[in-house]
């Protein structure tokens, strides 16, 4: 889940690792006309309906083009085959940010402290990719993630990456996370102008892929 300061968005993992109040398909269509319907009762706020879609080994995400495209907020995370080669990982990460709906790429790295290594990955050219697409790429809040962390963060923003700050909250009681990504970013040097979801929701709501899709 993302907090601003006008709008929330809810992005529940997709259904094929099987984890994290996953949602089906038919799940999410009726989670998008649900937010539809709680928006128009709400002033001043506006509720984001998302996904944090699996990237699958091949780059493609796990849902189909035409539901991502009903969404307002997607993100995609490797969750599995972790074992690929650089340049397997690396083409697998930039396919999707090649993606036209996927705003953002979440937990970059795989790592988790002290459990699990990040995974083979040319950070550069990632970077480098999401520059290039218009993608997002997040500092993931939840205390083992911290991924990004302060030096790939710093590295990001100076190839023109746009970064924002995921609670990575599954419920209410981890929705304190933000202090751990606040503090990486901290670290990294930025100020709330740097960070995508600290701006006000007029300057958010154009970023993206389904940003610019609005705009144009």
């Amino acid at each position: 889940m993302i907090v601003n300061y006008l709008d929330v968005a809810m992005a529940d993992h997709s259904a094929t690792h099987g984890f994290g109040n996953d949602v089906s398909p038919d799940a999410l269509k009726r989670q998008i006309e649900l937010v539809r319907s709680v928006n128009e009762q709400l002033d001043g706020i506006e509720v984001l309906v998302g996904t944090e879609t699996n990237i699958l080994p091949d780059g493609s995400p796990d849902y189909d083009d035409e539901l991502l495209e009903q969404l307002d907020w997607v993100v995609g995370s490797v969750h599995t085959s972790f074992g690929m080669s650089s340049a397997e990982m690396t083409k697998r990460i930039v396919t999707a940010m090649e993606h036209p709906w996927i705003d953002c790429i979440g937990h970059l790295t795989g790592r988790k402290i002290e459990k699990r290594k990040p995974y083979e990955l040319d950070v550069r050219a990632v970077f480098e990719a999401a520059a290039r697409t218009g993608t997002m790429v997040e500092i993931n809040s939840a205390p083992d993630r911290r991924d990004l962390h302060d030096v790939h963060a710093r590295a990001a923003a100076s190839l023109g990456v746009t970064i924002i700050i995921n609670t990575d909250a599954h419920g209410v009681s981890t929705q304190h996370n933000s202090i751990w990504g606040i503090a990486t970013a901290r670290r990294a040097g930025f100020e709330a102008k740097d960070i995508a979801n600290a701006l006000p929701w007029k300057d958010f709501k154009g970023l993206g892929k389904h940003g610019a899709a609005q705009r144009a």
